[in-house]
């Protein structure tokens, strides 16, 4: 325990003993500052909560995960899938009672972190090892394509579409739509796709995203933008303090089982990019560091950050949080060293909510309906899980049937349990089963 509390002196001495290390760690940190802070509000948003909270989700978890976890460059902080899922267990747990979503939501985090601390503290890390790819794979393809749908009525100035609705959607005519808002789409994609696919320049690339924020701003002011912003976020860091219970009548299975699938889906993405920048950097490490050695990952240990980081996102009155794929690449292309860059991140993070919320009042709900989708689009592997299904059947099977039944279980909204109904997360459950039973025949 104690050595997990202590792990951040395996980097925190290198960086300030060295000032070419402290310097590129600054420089990484507000590099990546100005794409989290876009992406966490529209993760929020996302998740079905006010743009706020994906800015508190931003602030003090980033720091605590990178304190006490294991990767040097695993940025944590909101993400598409957890906002998703986090979506669908609060929606679920709050029986469409909008009001009561940030409590379930901060609840969630509570619950998501206490439980990764509790496997991390009895070793069961390597239980993640034995969880099929294939199942992720097909999962996070079919929940990256409904992430991105979810989002497309923003880019075109559309209410939110309720696809059970189908009379609705009918009804939802072309007239219906915004101009100024898919004006306002195409710019956001045109400045963010010719920066970072036109430019061989990386501080090019890394601003992509913030330069589509600023020029939405900037038109939609100029511009009088009509339709649906950002609007008013207070000033001022988070209040900590644990959510009032007061009036909370909870469905202990469903919540137990959004904690656990939130859980394992959340981790499993942070694990997978961890490990591959650990491979990937390990060069680079036995090049720069002292020991001549490269660091060690370790996944109990970035169990035990992950978890602190949930449960400090859970007193800063916001939801679960993992690691993200697109974050940690930046950190790794803007030279970062070690967890202090994503310590300066949260700095940022802090200062905005002090001093620059009013900058973002006029930000288009449009933008960040295009950030979602441009970051998600990587995630959907159908040429992946094509290939899979060429090299062996079975592996395909799963993947395949994984995939589908993400995308059917929501539609159907099939009642399992009293008060427990099919939705995303019950793709997952039935990759899982799906690929043990085939495991089984094929052995037999």
């Amino acid at each position: 325990m104690t050595t997990m509390l202590l792990n951040f002196r395996n980097w925190l001495p290198e960086v300030f003993s060295n000032r070419n290390f402290l310097n590129r760690d600054v420089i990484a940190g507000i590099t990546l500052a100005t794409i989290l802070i876009p992406q966490s509000m529209a993760y929020a948003m996302l998740a079905g909560v006010d743009p706020k909270y994906g800015l508190y989700a931003a602030f003090i978890p980033v720091a605590i995960a990178s304190f006490f976890g294991s990767s040097r460059y695993l940025a944590t902080g909101p993400v598409a899938m957890v906002s998703l899922l986090t979506a669908v267990a609060a929606g679920s747990l709050a029986g469409g009672e909008s009001s009561l979503y940030i409590f379930y939501a901060v609840l969630l985090a509570f619950s998501v972190g206490i439980f990764q601390i509790i496997l991390s503290l009895t070793k069961a890390g390597k239980f993640f090892d034995k969880i099929p790819r294939h199942v992720i794979i097909g999962f996070t393809s079919a929940a990256a394509l409904i992430i991105g749908g979810s989002q497309f009525h923003k880019t075109i100035g559309l209410p939110t579409i309720d696809l059970h609705d189908l009379q609705g959607l009918m009804n939802t005519s072309v007239n219906s739509t915004n101009g100024f808002a898919i004006l306002i789409s195409i710019l956001a994609v045109l400045v963010i796709y010719l920066m970072k696919n036109k430019s061989n320049n990386a501080f090019v690339n890394n601003f992509a995203v913030l330069t589509a924020v600023i020029v939405s701003i900037v038109g939609s002011i100029i511009f009088s933008y009509q339709g649906p912003i950002v609007g008013y976020i207070p000033d001022g860091l988070p209040s900590l303090g644990m959510p009032s219970f007061d009036s909370a009548a909870i469905s202990i299975p469903m919540f137990l089982i959004h904690t656990i699938i939130i859980t394992f889906v959340g981790f499993m993405e942070a694990l997978a990019i961890a490990q591959t920048l650990a491979i990937k950097m390990a060069v680079r490490e036995t090049q720069e560091l002292a020991s001549k050695s490269a660091s060690r990952f370790d996944v109990d240990q970035e169990l035990f950050g992950q978890g602190l980081a949930n449960i400090g996102s859970g007193f800063s009155g916001s939801y679960p949080v993992s690691g993200s794929f697109s974050r940690s690449s930046v950190c790794i292309v803007a030279n970062g060293f070690s967890g202090l860059t994503s310590m300066i991140t949260s700095l940022v993070v802090g200062l905005t909510l002090l001093f620059l919320t009013g900058t973002l009042f006029y930000l288009p709900h449009a933008t960040l309906g295009i950030i979602i989708i441009l970051a998600v689009i990587p995630l959907i592997e159908i040429k992946k899980m094509i290939e899979i299904f060429k090299e062996n059947i079975k592996d395909g099977i799963i993947v395949w049937g994984t995939f589908f039944s993400t995308l059917l279980f929501p539609l159907l909204q099939i009642e399992v349990y009293e008060g427990v109904t099919t939705h995303i997360w019950t793709g997952i459950i039935f990759g899982f089963v799906l690929s043990f039973i085939l495991e089984r025949f094929m052995r037999n």
